[in-house]
């Protein structure tokens, strides 16, 4: 398998998990944010171990202690993403703050929602540019750079996070986003209440 078949697998993999986490939303078993990335995290820790696309994929789930909300408010962010991988054509290690919101389609939230989530995404963009929002609906998650953010005046945040999340996954797996200076040290540096690392290793198909 090469190595765009391969991320791609992966991509499908985290997605799967979104997914579940979708369904666990509409059943009524998660609600509120923290909650919802709480269960979205262990989803793709289930999901992202063992042979996916040809590569051996591990994850390690790190939860931060007290402090939690004192650290999300600092840093902006709710969920930092780290991912590396090693193979013989391939090697990289960067990672994501991800700021997570509820919002349905065509909702519009209200201006001190908005404002709260520029400050935030202000705050993630002063550590990486690296910086998203996660939109949670019921209807699918979706994925949007946090830089527009900081100065859109549309309201309605799933319609702003323009990416599906199989899209924002194969893009951080395949290496177009993500910050290299985001590491496994970097990751105390940047405490959040939610961290998991995602590791790739083995061999592909040249091309």
């Amino acid at each position: 398998m090469r190595f765009d078949e391969a991320m791609q697998a992966a991509a499908r993999a985290a997605d799967g998990a979104v997914w579940n986490t979708v369904e666990k939303y509409n059943s009524g078993g998660v609600f509120d944010e923290p909650e919802i990335s709480t269960y979205l995290i262990s989803q793709l820790d289930s999901k992202m171990t063992g042979q996916i696309g040809g590569l051996s994929w591990s994850s390690a789930i790190v939860r931060n202690g007290k402090g939690k909300a004192g650290e999300e408010k600092r840093i902006g962010a709710d969920i930092l993403l780290h991912v590396s991988v090693n193979t013989p054509t391939e090697r990289y290690s960067k990672g994501v703050l991800i700021q997570a919101k509820k919002a349905e389609p065509y909702q519009q939230v209200p201006n001190a929602v908005m404002d709260e989530l520029g400050e935030q995404c202000q705050k993630m963009l002063g550590h990486t540019p690296s910086a998203f929002v996660m939109s949670y609906s019921s209807k699918g998650f979706r994925a949007g750079s946090a830089t527009r953010f900081t100065g859109t005046q549309n309201r309605d945040i799933h319609r702003v996070c323009t990416w599906t999340t199989y899209r924002f996954f194969l893009e951080l797996f395949r290496c177009p986003i993500g910050d290299p200076r985001i590491t496994s040290g970097r990751v105390k540096e940047l405490p959040v209440p939610h961290v998991i690392h995602l590791t790739a290793e083995g061999q592909l198909a040249a091309g």
